[in-house]
């Protein structure tokens, strides 16, 4: 009777561990798919909004940044992780450093709070960046009407040779 006790009992140990066993995380459908964008500079990007979600998003690294939104944020090697065979970059949006290696690796959890602090401490905050570009972009849009001299004085020597070819015609 202790044998069928035993056997029973490792039974329910074995599927009492079946149940604790986490599901493997997986990236998303669409990531896992376009394995061929990998090879030209694209990378897995975790990208932590401010409302606590979670994106991740497939960008092309270009001149070590990477553009999200109209912000470009820094994507230079020190950030770029693995996660299995794709290159990953966790991104806090405030922030336009990502995560580095080393603070991946540090033992107390992530707090997006003390990211914050840091990042407005260091004035790495996004949205400064944000300003500056739309700035930057309606100085482009809508340049400034500068008065060129040449143009003023054409104009003064047409109306000058105008008057003087009139009144020697004698129509005025």
């Amino acid at each position: 009777m202790t044998e069928g006790i035993s056997e029973k009992l490792d039974l329910l140990v074995e599927k009492f561990d079946k149940m604790q066993e986490k599901k493997q995380f997986k990236l998303p459908f669409g990531i896992r798919s376009a394995k061929g964008k990998f090879r030209r500079n694209y990378a897995v990007v975790e990208l932590l909004r401010l409302n606590g979600a979670v994106e991740f998003k497939m960008i092309p690294i270009e001149d070590n940044t990477i553009k999200i939104g109209g912000i470009y944020y820094d994507a230079s090697a020190e950030y770029i992780m693995r996660y299995k065979k794709y290159p990953l970059i966790i991104l806090p949006e405030w922030n336009i450093k990502p995560l580095g290696k080393d603070e991946a690796e540090e033992i107390e959890p992530f707090s997006p709070k003390e990211n914050f602090k840091k990042a407005e401490k260091e004035g790495m905050l996004s949205a400064p960046e944000k300003f500056i570009l739309h700035a930057i972009k309606m100085d482009t849009v809508k340049p400034k009407g500068n008065i060129n001299v040449k143009v003023i004085l054409l104009i003064g020597a047409l109306l000058v040779g105008g008057y003087v070819l009139l009144s020697y015609l004698k129509v005025i």
